[in-house]
């Protein structure tokens, strides 16, 4: 009887994936754009796969981190920032450093608002030079 059971137990499963619907792809990586003797700020970046001919942008969240922090304790310079490719290339330094992967549940809820809901869109800063520039010009929150 137990070796049906452990028979007959996974084919739930698969099942049900199998009959859940593809989810769309996304491109995810976290750029050093800053590192001194004292702090650390990076770009989360999101894009979703395939491009689409509306979105041109790669999404951002920018962090900043306080050396001797704890690994919890950080600041979000950015909450969502569209960035154009240039811009990316422009903001990313080849210096390497750890960091650290933070909830990202909020920046993808509105990655997800920006693409279904065209709207939204005038709400969010667009960059076109250098990410860290950009976030020196923006409102104070």
């Amino acid at each position: 009887m137990l070796t049906l059971l452990k028979l007959i137990a996974p084919l739930p499963c698969i099942c049900l994936l199998a009959c859940l619907p593809a989810q769309a792809q996304e491109y995810q990586e976290s750029v050093i754009l800053s590192v001194s003797s004292k702090t650390l700020q990076w770009a989360d970046v999101y894009k979703a796969l395939p491009d689409r001919p509306d979105d041109p942008y790669y999404h951002v969240r920018v962090i900043k981190r306080q050396k001797g922090w704890k690994p919890w304790q950080f600041k979000e310079l950015a909450f969502h920032m569209a960035v154009t490719p240039k811009a990316l290339e422009a903001s990313r330094i080849h210096e390497k450093a750890k960091i650290y992967s933070y909830k990202d549940v909020e920046i993808r809820g509105a990655y997800r608002r920006w693409l279904d809901d065209p709207s939204t869109r005038s709400e969010v800063p667009v960059c076109d030079t250098n990410i860290l520039s950009c976030v020196r010009q923006l409102p104070a929150r």
